[in-house]
């Protein structure tokens, strides 16, 4: 799981909201985590005359850049600042995976933060950049896992995102305790789970919880160090013992 600095991370939304203000104009950050997205909406209620969206590149989108403007300026045109970079590997029997093509990215100097989705699928990637990099990285990506590549930039229109793959796992919980829920979600007992979440190995919404009891609710995505990731899809009905039925989808692909 990737550790966020989240004092740090506050005050760079806050100070983006003021920037806001202050320039009268849309003011943009980086690629935000599911986690700092989360902490933005808490942060806006102290901005009443901001106003801000999510951009991705496309809907499904996990990293997305903040766009935020005083609300006089709303319905002005904006484009926000970001491309999107199509790799091809030339070997036809070359498979790299997302860790490959991310990391050959970095491998180039670039911050994580300056990166947003990378999707993968056979032989080639489609990587979401902030504006400013995407000349560098087209020029200077030549190789990914050792194989070559080429790249090439395409609209965001033509990104077509891929299919998440997921088990379902329908079955009821006396409660809707994290330790509950997230026992069914990855097919481990609820005393294992317990101790597991007191370990802050667990997030919700990509916020960590060390709370057994915590109380999810129906979309809430809950993720397991080394266990992979589930989201709670349908809470139903009780069971005539007073149970509860839950429907989850845990991510496999």
């Amino acid at each position: 799981m990737e550790i966020i600095d989240e004092k740090l991370a506050s005050a760079k939304i806050r100070d983006l909201f003021k920037a806001a203000q202050k320039k009268g104009d849309y003011i943009t950050s980086n690629f935000l985590t599911p986690l700092e997205q989360e902490m933005v909406f808490d942060i806006a209620k102290e901005f009443q005359d901001v106003k801000y969206y999510f951009e991705g590149g496309y809907k499904e989108a996990e990293r997305k850049i903040l766009v935020a403007y005083p609300d006089y300026i709303e319905g002005r045109p904006f484009v926000p600042p970001i491309k999107a970079l199509r790799i091809k590997v030339k070997d036809e029997d070359a498979f790299p995976g997302h860790r490959d093509f991310l990391g050959s990215i970095l491998g180039l100097g670039i911050s994580r933060d300056k990166v947003g989705d990378v999707l993968v699928k056979k032989g080639e990637a489609i990587a979401i950049l902030k504006e400013e990099i995407i000349e560098f990285v087209g020029l200077n990506l030549t190789k990914v896992k050792n194989f070559g590549v080429e790249t090439e930039e395409i609209t965001l229109k033509e990104i077509v995102a891929p299919e998440k793959s997921y088990k379902e796992v329908k079955g009821t919980v006396a409660s809707l305790r994290l330790d509950a829920v997230a026992s069914l979600a990855f097919g481990v007992s609820r005393s294992k789970m317990a101790p597991y979440i007191k370990g802050e190995n667990v997030r919700v919404n990509f916020k960590v919880i060390s709370d057994p009891s915590y109380e999810v609710k129906e979309g809430d995505i809950i993720s397991a160090t080394r266990m992979g990731r589930a989201k709670i899809e349908k809470i139903g009905g009780e069971s005539k013992k007073g149970r509860i039925y839950v429907t989850i989808h845990r991510f496999t692909g």
